[in-house]
């Protein structure tokens, strides 16, 4: 009995925000780079500028006037990781151009997350009266199944169907989790059959 197999919902949310995940991961490091970083090396520099004048008791006026934060530096430097280093900058230019390299990063893996999902959304698995229609949209006669793998169906819900077609040998995966449970269920019962019978 022909069945259709549609990609679920919870799988489409799924890989939809790894996708938004990596886009965000980008974002993050992008803004460091561009705006972030600098701005805090503006306000370090001018944080510099009181204390290397021994103006450091204005400070706090002047930070409050700019809505900063007057213990800003002090923490920092009081951090044991700096071990009072007073450096020229806050951020050198390694660090921030190292904020653009994650940011590709992330933007890369984004697209290529975005793109897999965009591909897969609308893919289906379907059967007629003579073949299976694979994930790719290849039609497979029944006749051309060569075997079913059903190694990792009981605990993944995986499925390998191998086939020839003029010579040629391929495979397609049954999933399902990524596709309609019931109807995966049901194709792969009828794919079954039919090889059992010619057999």
């Amino acid at each position: 009995m022909p069945a259709e197999a549609r990609v679920t919902s919870i799988w489409k949310k799924q890989k939809l925000f790894v996708a938004v995940f990596l886009f965000a991961f980008a974002a993050y490091f992008l803004w460091d780079a561009v705006i972030g970083y600098p701005r805090m090396n503006a306000r370090y520099a001018e944080w510099k500028s009181y204390q290397d004048s021994g103006r450091l008791d204005a400070w706090p006026e002047y930070a409050k006037q700019k809505r900063w934060k007057a213990d800003e530096w002090k923490k920092w430097l009081d951090d044991p990781h700096q071990q009072g280093r007073v450096p020229e900058v806050r951020w050198v230019p390694a660090k921030i151009t190292e904020q653009y390299v994650f940011a590709g990063i992330g933007g890369i893996l984004g697209l290529i997350a975005y793109g897999f999902w965009a591909s897969q959304k609308n893919r289906t698995v379907r059967t007629d009266e003579e073949a299976v229609f694979t994930p790719a949209g290849t039609r497979v006669p029944f006749d051309a199944i060569t075997g079913v793998g059903k190694k990792k169906w009981d605990d993944k819900g995986l499925a390998t169907v191998r086939y020839e077609i003029e010579g040629r040998k391929g495979e397609f995966v049954l999933d399902d989790y990524k596709f309609d449970r019931d109807a995966t269920h049901q194709i792969l019962a009828e794919i079954e059959e039919k090889v059992a019978g010619r057999q």
